[in-house]
């Protein structure tokens, strides 16, 4: 007798083009292709991707703020009474759809968490955040709530596994570890087409240096670190042109006025670039040259794997997460955590030697390939799945 297909509803915080709704994307369309899985999908915050999201799947978009006579009926009853019949009434809709299992992709949406914890239905939670995230998201309590709330966790990265286990007390065996991955895809034919257009953008040669990196300009994302390493770096250029650029800003926030207050400041106007966001970001990794990784923590981002696709070599701190488990072993550089110092030396001597650069920024790319692909990771997120929705079913026969 063949078994019915599995029912699953994912939850995420937001269809952003972030790097975890972006993961959520992609392993959905390959679920998709590739397993026979009846899946639903609930975002809590729109955005970008939410057509790709609609594209696969039945997709519910939370409304932040209600009709005028809900908000009427919320005044009436008082904010946490609302939300407490809110939670009552999704985790009985959720329970008459009959799902094996509920996805929720980071520990954003923990309110939906707590309210299915009750339920019956088996949670899996892929944690994309360490320390700081995860109290920027959960609160001082942190993940402590919803522990008992979740079936098994999915960790991004072996930071984020050892982050479970040690500071949130999660045993080991309720923990696997899925790297964040990508969809490749072979190299752009105009990529030395790209990499020209930009750099005579930038007034560069293709004899210059162009240090990049890419996300939000944010205290975490380390903004002010990159600053500090373009001074050090262009004050001790040795004799060579290093230009600096920062992909996926957003011009209209208090951070980037930060940033280009510090630019300024420090003199940096003609050796620092800012790029909003691009739809091709892959034409400004073909003009780099350096991939600065400036994060103070970051799991295992996504602009990483992207760059090293590309051929490029990482400079990354210790103890930021992802990024020195991915140079460890030949694909990038690592300093001691904040030293910029050091960070500027790193990059002053891959600026130096090209042979470096493309030694390092090869063993990158081949680590991409056999480690971090889709097609190496996104089985091992249906396996999960498979785990938990068998477990399941076999305590309920």
């Amino acid at each position: 007798m063949t078994s019915r297909p599995k029912k699953i509803l994912f939850i995420g915080h937001s269809a952003g083009r972030t790097g975890a709704p972006i993961i959520l994307l992609t392993f959905l369309q390959w679920l998709r292709r590739n397993d026979d899985a009846q899946f639903d999908v609930r975002i809590v915050e729109g955005g970008p991707l939410l057509t790709e999201f609609e594209a696969i799947a039945s997709t519910e978009v939370l409304q932040r703020e209600p009709a005028f006579a809900a908000r009427v009926a919320r005044r009436l009853m008082g904010r946490s009474r609302w939300s407490a019949m809110e939670d009552r009434l999704f985790a009985r809709r959720t329970q008459r759809r009959g799902y094996d299992m509920v996805y929720v992709n980071t520990i954003a949406p923990h309110r939906d968490v707590r309210a299915l914890g009750q339920t019956g239905i088996p949670i899996v939670c892929h944690v994309h955040e360490l320390d700081f995230a995860m109290k920027q998201w959960a609160g001082k309590e942190g993940l402590a709530p919803l522990v008992p709330c979740i079936a098994h966790f999915i960790a991004a990265s072996v930071a984020v596994r050892d982050f479970l286990v040690d500071r949130c007390a999660v045993p080991q065996h309720k923990v696997t570890t899925v790297h964040e991955f990508i969809t490749l895809e072979n190299e752009p034919p105009d990529s030395a087409n790209a990499r020209a257009r930009v750099r005579a953008s930038l007034r560069l040669s293709d004899d210059d240096v162009l240090v990049g990196a890419c996300g939000s300009l944010d205290w975490r994302k380390g903004a002010d670190m990159f600053l500090q390493v373009a001074r050090l770096t262009t004050a001790d250029a040795r004799g060579r042109n290093v230009h600096f650029l920062w992909l996926g800003a957003h011009r209209t926030t208090a951070d980037y006025w930060k940033f280009m207050h510090d630019v300024h400041a420090c003199g940096l106007d003609e050796r620092v670039t800012v790029i909003e966001n691009s739809s091709q970001p892959g034409d400004f990794f073909s003009a780099m040259d350096i991939f600065a990784l400036t994060s103070r923590e970051d799991p295992f981002p996504l602009v990483m794997l992207e760059a090293a696709a590309m051929g490029l070599p990482l400079v990354c701190f210790e103890g930021s997460g992802g990024g020195p488990e991915f140079a460890d072993g030949g694909a990038g550089l690592i300093a001691p955590y904040l030293d910029a110092a050091a960070f500027a030396q790193h990059v002053l001597s891959l600026a130096g030697d090209h042979e470096a650069r493309r030694r390092l920024g090869a063993k990158a790319t081949r680590k991409v390939h056999d480690q971090y692909s889709q097609e190496r990771q996104a089985p091992k997120l249906r396996d999960v799945i498979s785990m938990v929705v068998g477990s399941r079913r076999a305590v309920s026969k």
